[in-house]
């Protein structure tokens, strides 16, 4: 890694405890400073206010769940697995993010189109991965045969149904196990999809 990078992952580190527990508004360039170990002028170096910092934050948390989906879904064996490691990784992340989210939520809606932008994106990656997941089970004979516009048909709608799953989450993480669920969830979509062996 170098210098640059070092330097923006560790103010990046910085400013996301502090948003996790301050919020964007309370939260100053002086005091992200300071939790990263940096002076001001490096900080306004790298990054020119304090919201390209959020961003930045929010981005990164993207970009570390987007690795860590893709790490879960390439450590299952069949496509059946791989849907499972998904939503449960999901659902890891959705209670990890938890707090971070609910203290951030008032901040985000100055940086609405942003977080809409990397809404958008998240959702296109998740609906790619699902997609390239039901590929790999036709292609295995896990699946029946199914065409490329179906496929995509398919991911939107898996992706939309494993939020269905995920929303009892944002409203109160000790409440509800949907960890319970997810399993059931996948066999209940692939039960549909899935060759019958006669």
């Amino acid at each position: 890694m170098e210098k640059d990078e070092i330097v923006v992952t560790e103010i990046l580190a910085g400013a996301k405890r502090l948003f996790g527990k301050h919020g964007l508004k309370k939260t100053t360039m002086e005091d992200i400073a300071t939790a990263a170990g940096k002076g001001k002028s490096t900080l306004y170096y790298y990054f020119p206010s304090k919201k390209e910092i959020f961003e930045a934050v929010v981005e990164s948390e993207m970009k570390n769940l987007v690795k860590r989906l893709s790490n879960a879904v390439n450590s299952g064996l069949t496509a059946k697995a791989k849907l499972k490691a998904f939503l449960k990784e999901q659902i890891t992340a959705i209670v990890e993010y938890h707090n971070f989210r609910e203290v951030v939520f008032e901040d985000a809606l100055e940086s609405l189109k942003v977080m809409i932008c990397l809404k958008t994106q998240y959702e296109q990656i998740q609906i790619d991965m699902i997609r390239d997941i039901l590929l790999g089970g036709t292609q295995s004979g896990e699946f029946k045969k199914l065409s490329f516009v179906k496929m995509n048909k398919l991911a939107y709608m898996m992706v939309v149904a494993f939020k269905g799953l995920h929303y009892p989450l944002s409203v109160a993480t000790t409440e509800f196990k949907s960890g319970e669920y997810y399993d059931g969830m996948v066999d209940l979509l692939i039960e549909g999809i899935g060759n019958k062996k006669e």
